[in-house]
């Protein structure tokens, strides 16, 4: 006779998804750069919340309601559960994140506010200099068009760099530089969300000023970030000295700032991408419409940008 499973064995199986990110793997590389294995999640969600997932949800609540809703909406998103190429779902902090992220840089267009215009400026039609400019053909594919300063346009960006996100870390905050490269001097190490080094600033006259901005207040919704994720202690290590060395530091401690930083990249130098260079960074429609519904929210909430900081 078939062996009866409990009720209470079912709930821990169902359950032990949320309790840890499962080991990554090392697959064989794509590019000179790196390679990183997918953060695997089985893309049903249910069960008992593990500790991790609460101290989440614990975070978001201490922030105004809005957020709440924004990392609610993307967590129920269909890009929440999807399988990237070679890396796997994403962690649930990093979708949430990048969604609050959006709803952030969202309010700063909306106020006219040089960075995000910048990000959301019309395509430059400068395929070697401009992300957005060299995508051309995989946005035209899903029917979308750049040519206009707006709204859509900064929306198209960050459904590209969600993507090379995936491509860079996994969607893992806390990323370190890459141990395939001697990139170890505190101008050129790597760390956070999308790999971006301290002499990266030189892509922008907007960029040095971003960094000071955060230095000054580095709200970047890390404890959002965090849900899904492991920082092992050589990741959390940051390279070199002075500036070059707090900079590795904030993008890990504020994963907006690292996140707003590589967009602005995106539009002015997109060869400090090899990722995006190779188009290996997918443009899934699924993120479009999560960050649609980012901006229906902050459009309908009274003091939604107040609140998103």
């Amino acid at each position: 006779m078939a062996k009866k499973t409990s009720s209470k064995s079912k709930a821990k199986k169902v359950s032990a998804r949320k309790k840890a990110p499962a080991k990554r793997k090392r697959v064989s590389k794509t590019s000179p750069k790196r390679s990183r294995a997918p953060a695997k999640r089985t893309p049903k969600r249910a069960g008992r919340r593990a500790p991790s997932a609460l101290k989440a949800a614990a975070a978001i609540s201490s922030f105004a309601p809005v957020v709440g809703q924004i990392a609610a909406l993307a967590a129920a998103s269909p890009i929440a559960d999807f399988d990237w190429k070679n890396r796997g779902v994403a962690p649930l902090g990093y979708i949430k994140g990048m969604a609050v992220t959006y709803g952030r840089v969202y309010c700063k267009f909306l106020a006219d506010d040089a960075t995000a215009a910048e990000m959301a400026k019309a395509d430059t039609h400068a395929p070697t200099l401009d992300a957005l400019s060299l995508y051309t053909p995989e946005f035209q594919a899903l029917g979308w068009s750049n040519e206009t300063t707006s709204a859509d346009t900064l929306r198209h960006l960050f459904v590209l760099l969600i993507g090379l996100g995936m491509r860079e870390s996994s969607g893992q905050y806390c990323e370190g530089r890459d141990y395939s490269a001697e990139n170890t001097e505190g101008e050129t190490a790597e760390a956070g969300l999308f790999q971006v080094s301290f002499n990266a600033r030189s892509m922008s006259p907007l960029l040095p000023p971003l960094f000071a901005t955060y230095q000054a207040s580095p709200s970047g919704f890390v404890e959002i970030f965090k849900e899904g994720v492991t920082c092992k202690p050589k990741m959390l290590k940051n390279w070199g000295t002075g500036t070059g060395k707090e900079f590795q530091q904030l993008t890990k401690e504020a994963p907006a700032f690292a996140a707003e930083f590589a967009a602005v990249g995106l539009r002015n130098k997109l060869g400090h991408w090899g990722p995006i260079k190779r188009k290996e960074a997918q443009v899934i429609r699924d993120c479009d419409t999560m960050l649609r519904g980012v901006q229906d929210i902050v459009d309908s909430s009274a003091g939604a940008c107040e609140a998103l900081g």
